[in-house]
């Protein structure tokens, strides 16, 4: 079973309030669950029509480790689709599941589904519409040393009254990413408030992971000294008659901060605040 050290708890933990220490929770159990970034070991293109994967050494996709299948599978590529053709196990071995019950039959994958071999978690991905799989192994060195992550001291002037105003046409906005090509996001509107005295506005995005917030990409002067250079994401309640509020203390990394084989937005020139603003997740290790 991996074992992970206990999160740090900050001094001022206690201080905190309800919703942003459980909010904290809901970061660091991420991070230490199937989905943490810090797993995130290869990316794979499937390039062949079908594209093997086990422990073998003949095994187009290798995953090393005792009790695994030398043959788990297949990943074939058909008009378009990329679908799963598993092997049965032999009794002792690893079985192949996905999305937490046993692989049976062929299917078609979408990159909701999730399989499981063993500590590998495979996720059918489509940069640029070419199909990959994303590798992810939960006994990886960055699992295993992981601690907690680290947070400005909460501070409530970060926490602001802001305006959304819609977006009155269904409009894409294109940003640059930190890895395979530029990408589109869909515009939601555009939010206003007043920080430390200060005028500022940010275009808000729909995220599909979470459509029914405002998904905001923003880099701040804090960034690349004491926050990842990038930037940071936060995500903004809609609020009713177009009143809802920024709180910065949940300003979080994107996943590409914790290694770099994520896809993740670049904010655009028109989301970078030329304020200061000590306030949520800081920079992680040595990214």
């Amino acid at each position: 079973m991996l074992f992970l050290p206990p999160p740090v708890i900050e001094p001022q933990s206690a201080k905190l309030p309800p919703d942003l220490k459980a909010w904290r929770q809901q970061q660091d159990a991420l991070m230490r669950g199937e989905r943490s970034p810090l797993a995130a070991e290869r990316v794979v293109s499937l390039e062949g029509e079908r594209t093997t994967f086990g422990s073998g050494t003949d095994a187009a996709l290798r995953l090393e480790g005792p009790g695994l299948p030398a043959l788990a599978g297949e990943l074939v590529v058909r008009e378009g689709k990329v679908l799963l053709v598993p092997k049965s196990a032999a009794p002792g071995e690893a079985p192949l599941t996905v999305n937490g019950e046993a692989a049976a039959g062929e299917r078609a994958l979408t990159p909701a589904d999730r399989l499981a071999l063993g500590p590998y978690r495979l996720q059918l991905r489509r940069p640029g519409g070419v199909p990959t799989v994303r590798v992810s192994n939960l006994e990886s060195p960055a699992m295993r040393t992981y601690t907690g992550l680290t947070y400005f001291p909460y501070d409530g002037r970060y926490r602001v009254a802001a305006t959304f105003t819609p977006s009155s046409e269904a409009k894409e906005v294109t940003v640059e990413a930190t890895r395979g090509g530029p990408q589109k996001l869909r515009l939601a509107g555009l939010l206003a408030f007043t920080l430390r005295g200060r005028a500022c506005r940010l275009e808000a995005y729909v995220d599909g992971d979470e459509p029914e917030s405002l998904f905001v990409i923003f880099r701040d002067r804090t960034a690349g000294r004491e926050t990842y250079p990038v930037g940071r994401y936060v995500y903004v309640p809609r609020g009713a008659e177009g009143r809802t509020e920024i709180d910065f203390n949940k300003a979080h990394n994107p996943l590409c901060a914790y290694g770099p084989l994520f896809f993740c937005p670049i904010p655009p020139r028109q989301n970078h605040l030329e304020v200061r603003i000590p306030a949520g997740e800081r920079t992680y290790g040595a990214h």
